[in-house]
């Protein structure tokens, strides 16, 4: 692991979560791997309930009354089934500027983040039903 790893997990909620309703997610149980320079990094598996997903939605385009305190959102576009937005999260005293890319296709999702002359590929796959969400409220 090097000094970008832990931003690098602290992404993974962010690309497996969509940006608007009309994205193509199904809820239900996710698992996400991170590969950065062909070795995995992380993998999780989490459970994203529809509120889950509405509540990102939002967050994501800048409506939302929660603050996340770790990351922030801008520059949202949406094209279909693909988001583009840049991503700033602070880990202590370290912040990190990031854009992402992802395209959802209902029980897949396929992304991108760009960082720090990283490129990290974030593949996520629905596995399951799950009702008990993965996300403190």
């Amino acid at each position: 692991m090097n000094s970008r790893t832990p931003f690098i997990i602290t992404l993974t909620a962010f690309v497996a979560a969509p940006a608007v309703a009309s994205l193509n997610m199904n809820e239900g149980q996710w698992e996400t791997t991170l590969t950065a320079d062909g070795q995995t990094q992380s993998s999780n598996s989490r459970c994203y309930t529809r509120a889950d997903i509405v509540e990102m939605e939002k967050l994501l385009q800048g409506k939302s009354n929660r603050v996340d305190g770790v990351c922030r959102y801008t520059d949202f576009s949406q094209s279909g089934n693909s988001v583009n937005y840049t991503m700033t999260c602070r880990l202590g005293d370290d912040e990190q500027t990031s854009a992402v890319s992802a395209t959802y296709r209902g029980d897949s999702a396929i992304g991108t983040i760009r960082a720090a002359g990283v490129t990290v590929t974030a593949s996520s796959k629905r596995i399951g039903n799950c009702t008990e969400s993965s996300f403190a409220r």
